[in-house]
């Protein structure tokens, strides 16, 4: 018995060991896509959370298009603590992929369970806010009132309130693919995905009346007693899913025993754990923060200027655009996944060079990805938003926004995975400054200058948010082949 089982660890360790020599010494084109791929996929499906919510609210038979404006508002505010646990997931990717290309075991398995307890106290931060102050947020902040304010504020306490289990779940994804492992968070989000759809249809509409095609969960839902809860139900749905799914992570990382060994010790925060993951995930996730700040102002403009308590089309219109753009955020993000980690361990191995050239090739494997995404959005906006909503209000806004915002993708895309490829170098800091300087420098003052001298329209809106996009990732390409950021120490 001992003998096979230190067999078994023997092969963990010798895979664990393969993983590393094959980012710092195997053919570089091959090895960034068969990493990012699976990695883009992932993080594709982890949007599709939200979409699979939206489409499913959208079939209730009772505020259905509220329902949906509901969502795209908390999906913004639940996506700040998603965004500073980024942060945090970056920045333990970039020290342990450095010190696993080091061959130095111990301090990634340190740096490991340090991001986990880190993380951990965030989405009991995040989580209390959420639960306190859902109302607050909603009605003070976003201005929604009626039914959407309602719908609103039940969702966003349970979505919060459940935080860690994406935020938990997003990190040890993280750990996995920094240790070149990107099949395993795949397979994680696959599943989570697929036990989301099903039990988002059971719990949304219960025992009571549902749609045809879905009408398979009434049973299901009449055995177990499942009243209809509506929206608040594919909360629940969604929290549960992620819950698995970060169990399931939990078993996976536990089997990379070959460089993580497990140390309860090893969990306490500790000085000299949290603060280097602090210093470098805080300009990330202030970067990150900073996007969706400008996207909440934009959608604080469009609640106030452009809907009313009888009338929510275009924050209607702007929740589903703003889902499917998620879709290129998330491939983005994967590819700058694989970015970080390829750049962190080949720094980690001195391989300047080498490192360099991973950035571009993930950029140059996100850009054709977000292409076919583009065509999609630009060509197909009608069917897409028309899956959705059937509203023809709803309908023309959308068509509009993604017509004229999706034509700025491409370098969204370019500036999301090199700010991820200085991530992994540990210059947090650099991708920060150029999107402070870029959207709250540039495109925001721009917007209140064109607000002085022409009453702001929908369509004027949407180019001003193109613009945005447009030169943050021009300036992100002049930036990268600049060698400075090279010489960073994490």
């Amino acid at each position: 018995m001992n003998e096979s089982k230190a067999a078994a660890n023997s092969r963990k360790e010798q895979q664990a060991a393969d993983d590393i020599r094959r980012i710092v010494q195997g053919p570089l084109a091959k090895g960034v896509f068969k990493l990012g791929f699976p990695l883009s996929i992932a993080m594709l499906l982890q949007s599709t959370f939200n979409l699979i919510d939206m489409v499913i609210v959208g079939q209730l038979p009772e505020h259905a298009e509220e329902a949906i404006a509901a969502l795209g508002i908390c999906d913004l505010i639940a996506m700040i603590p998603t965004i500073i646990g980024n942060g945090i997931s970056n920045a333990s990717a970039a020290i342990i992929a450095r010190r696993a290309g080091e061959g130095d075991n111990k301090a990634a398995s340190f740096f490991t369970w340090q991001s986990v307890s880190l993380t951990l106290g965030l989405s009991v931060f995040f989580g209390l806010i959420g639960v306190l102050f859902a109302d607050a947020i909603v009605h003070g902040g976003f201005g929604a009132q009626g039914v959407l304010r309602e719908l609103t504020a039940e969702y966003m306490a349970v979505i919060m309130g459940g935080g860690f289990s994406i935020l938990l779940l997003l990190q040890i994804c993280a750990i996995l693919r920094s240790l070149g492992d990107g099949t395993t968070p795949l397979i994680l989000l696959i599943g989570s995905n697929v036990l989301n759809l099903f039990a988002a249809v059971v719990l949304v509409f219960g025992n009571g009346p549902a749609p045809e095609l879905l009408s398979w969960a009434t049973p299901i839902a009449d055995a177990l007693g499942i009243e209809p809860m509506g929206v608040v139900g594919a909360a629940w749905a969604t929290c549960g899913a992620r819950t698995l799914a970060l169990l399931i992570g939990f078993v996976a990382l536990a089997r990379k025993r070959g460089i993580i060994s497990f140390s309860l010790r090893d969990w306490w925060p500790t000085r000299r754990g949290w603060l280097p993951l602090i210093n470098i995930a805080w300009p990330n996730s202030a970067q990150f923060l900073l996007r969706i700040a400008v996207i909440e102002f934009y959608h604080i403009l469009i609640v106030r200027l452009f809907t009313s308590d009888t009338d929510a089309t275009t924050a209607t219109a702007y929740a589903i655009c703003v889902r499917l753009e998620t879709l290129v955020l998330f491939i983005s993000m994967g590819w700058g996944a694989a970015a970080s980690t390829y750049v962190g361990q080949n720094l980690g191995a001195g391989d300047k060079r080498r490192a360099v050239r991973a950035g571009w090739w993930a950029t140059g494997y996100n850009t054709a990805f977000v292409l076919l995404s583009q065509l999609l959005f630009l060509f197909g906006a009608e069917p897409l938003i028309g899956f959705f909503s059937n509203s023809p209000q709803v309908l023309a806004v959308g068509i509009d926004y993604l017509r004229i915002v999706g034509a700025s993708y491409l370098l969204f895309g370019v500036a999301i995975v090199l700010s991820q490829a200085l991530t992994g170098a540990g210059a947090t800091m650099l991708g920060f400054a150029l999107d402070l300087v870029v959207l709250l420098g540039i495109a925001i003052p721009a917007t209140f200058i064109v607000m002085a001298v022409t009453p702001l329209t929908e369509t004027l809106t949407w180019v001003l948010i193109a613009g945005g996009n447009i030169l943050t990732g021009l300036v992100y390409m002049v930036w990268y082949r600049r060698d400075g950021w090279l010489s960073k120490e994490v």
